[in-house]
């Protein structure tokens, strides 16, 4: 009995030793892991983490936990974009990951920042009955200390078509220093460019914890760009305070791209005619945002008709809304067609930064009238030769209907060999077929060519409407003399026996308009002829006045009996003060032969030497 005992036991036991015993089963035990809770500020930020359902023990098994709800609220100054998330089952040990969005502000302080989450869900417990649990737990983050970085203002002048600068201000809001720091900002749109690509930057040597820097930049707006809001995106590369090379997160700088710079013109009031020069009047407004400095309207014609005879109108500074007037003289062309025109006007500026700037065409209408009075020139004399001053005279006519007052001729004389004495003649009032004579000196340089010239008057007047107007150039040609002397030089006493000398006298005539002052002659006398006295001076010349002047002349003994000449010229001083040398004269010197009764000069010679032959002889046969 007793054995039979003992072995049940010993078979129950073995039984028992071999059957596993039963894990021990835990209600859902929801947990939060943040691999990596840092975060940087001013930007936003993604967190991940786990929802893990991990019971308590590694050998409890945790019931599956179903339709798991998560709400997240904030933690202040965090603002957490993420309100809600959902899994339908976390199993036992399996972790699913989620993510939250959040925006963290710029000047946060550094340190570690709880989310608050509400999980809710629901099991089966071990009696069949569903059950739902709500917990509260959280997501932990962590914001590390050093600089920081927040734009805190940015303005900009830049326009659409135009430039500009972007001033754009930042603030470390860090708790450190940053050394070595470079700011780049950088455009992603083909519509804005930062001096003159995509990005730019600007350098900072050293930037104190709380320090504001302002950085600019020359921005420019294609002419596809609208007006509003741009965003730019922006880095800061720098050293911490241990030197480590770091780069800030990015940061989104706003850009205003302004409208266009733009004007308009209106009261515009036209006096052009064909054949004669008018006012072209108007008003210029400034009717973009900023203020255009130092402006120029710029007058713009396509036609060969009609040119301004002053292409620019400056009206210094044009500040927004602002009007001012211009005025621009325009010649039409006796072949231009009357009637409306399109002409048009630019303006030229400088911005608030000193940048030039050309506005597009803004159109001009203006409407060409009739052709105005016209004048003709007759009976046109001249007296002008090269060298000397004369006089060009003739008669101005009103051929028009229309009297016309305060006429004015002006005579353009084309070159630098033509110089008027006056270019202007006062005419005054001309009735309709009225003619009024007139005359201007003109000075003709000696370096000009006789011949037939072209010259050009033009007549100022004012029309029945009191308008000052301008007509087209009256082309008129004459002569002009060629060049002559300035004396007439005529021999007084000029024979000469060969051997002998005697005063040459010349008789000189002013044959100038002008009177000629101190006239310093010289003669230039050449073999068989010479001079010992070869200069004369006389102090004045009136026009057509004479005076003899004397030179010492000799003929040598050998000269043949002919008539020479003998050139001279002369220096002098014109009624202008300009002291000039005349062209060479030629006077003719008349040489007979020797006049007395001794043997020729060659003759005598030839006994010179046969008498020294002798003697020669002579005083040999002695030795």
């Amino acid at each position: 009995m007793i054995r039979k005992s003992l072995t049940l036991f010993l078979v129950i036991a073995v039984v028992a030793s071999t059957v596993p015993v039963a894990a021990a089963t835990s209600n859902p035990d929801i947990q939060t892991i943040v691999p990596q809770p840092t975060v940087s500020p001013g930007v936003e930020n993604t967190v991940n983490f786990q929802l893990v359902n991990d019971p308590n023990g590694p050998e409890n098994n945790a019931i599956t936990a179903t339709n798991v709800r998560v709400r997240v609220g904030d933690n202040a100054p965090i603002n957490v974009l993420t309100e809600r998330l959902y899994v339908s089952k976390l199993a036992d040990g399996k972790p699913v990951m989620k993510t939250l969005r959040m925006q963290v502000p710029s000047d946060i302080n550094s340190g570690t920042y709880r989310i608050p989450l509400t999980v809710t869900y629901e099991y089966e417990s071990g009696t069949g009955d569903s059950k739902q649990i709500t917990r509260s737990m959280g997501v932990s983050v962590r914001v590390q200390s050093g600089p920081r970085f927040t734009v805190t203002d940015t303005n900009s002048t830049a326009t659409v078509d135009g430039r500009g600068t972007l001033t754009v201000t930042m603030r470390n809001t860090g708790q450190e220093a940053a050394s070595d720091a470079t700011f780049t900002l950088a455009s992603n749109n083909n519509d804005v460019a930062l001096g003159g690509g995509a990005k730019a930057t600007r350098f900072v040597s050293n930037w104190e914890k709380g320090a504001t820097k302002t950085f600019e930049y020359d921005a420019r707006l294609g002419e596809s760009a609208q007006p509003g809001n741009y965003s730019l995106e922006g880095t800061v590369a720098y050293k911490d305070a241990s030197g480590n090379s770091k780069t800030s997160p990015s940061l989104t700088v706003g850009m205003r791209a302004l409208p266009e710079m733009t004007f308009d013109v209106s009261d515009v009031q036209s006096s052009v005619r064909v054949a004669d020069s008018g006012k072209v009047k108007g008003t210029i407004t400034n009717t973009g945002p900023l203020t255009a400095h130092s402006a120029v309207v710029a007058f713009q014609s396509n036609s060969p008709t009609a040119q301004a005879v002053e292409t620019e109108y400056a009206i210094g500074s044009l500040e927004p809304n602002e009007s001012t007037s211009f005025s621009f003289t325009v010649s039409v062309d006796s072949k231009a067609d009357p009637g409306p025109r399109q002409y048009g006007v630019q303006v030229n500026y400088r911005n608030g930064d000193g940048d030039p700037v050309q506005s597009d065409t803004v159109d001009l209408p203006v409407t060409v009238g009739e052709s105005d009075a016209g004048f003709d020139i007759r009976n046109l004399e001249s007296t002008l030769r090269v060298g000397e001053e004369g006089t060009l005279s003739g008669t101005l006519v009103n051929t028009d209907d229309d009297p016309v007052t305060n006429a004015v001729l002006r005579f353009n004389p084309a070159g630098q060999t033509i110089t008027p004495v006056e270019t202007e003649y006062a005419i005054g009032r001309l009735d309709p077929g009225e003619a009024r004579e007139f005359s201007f000196d003109v000075e003709v340089s000696s370096s000009s060519s006789g011949g037939p010239r072209q010259f050009n008057f033009q007549v100022n007047y004012r029309d029945e409407d009191n308008q000052q107007r301008t007509t087209n150039p009256i082309e008129v040609r004459t002569d002009i003399g060629a060049k002559s002397d300035e004396f007439e030089v005529t021999p007084v006493s000029n024979a000469y026996a060969a051997g002998e000398s005697g005063e040459f006298r010349v008789n000189v005539t002013n044959t100038r308009e002008e009177t000629l002052t101190d006239i310093s002659a010289k003669i230039f006398p050449e073999s068989p002829l010479s001079s010992s006295n070869s200069e004369a001076f006389i102090e004045e010349l009136e026009p057509g006045e004479s005076e003899t002047i004397v030179f010492k002349l000799s003929a040598s003994g050998d000269a043949l009996a002919k008539t020479y000449p003998v050139k001279m010229d002369f220096q002098y001083e014109d009624s202008q003060g300009e002291t000039t040398i005349s062209d060479a004269y030629q006077v003719p010197v008349d040489v007979t032969e020797s006049g007395g009764g001794g043997l020729p000069l060659g003759l005598i010679t030839l006994v010179i030497v046969a008498l020294g032959a002798i003697g020669f002889v002579y005083y040999r046969r002695q030795d």
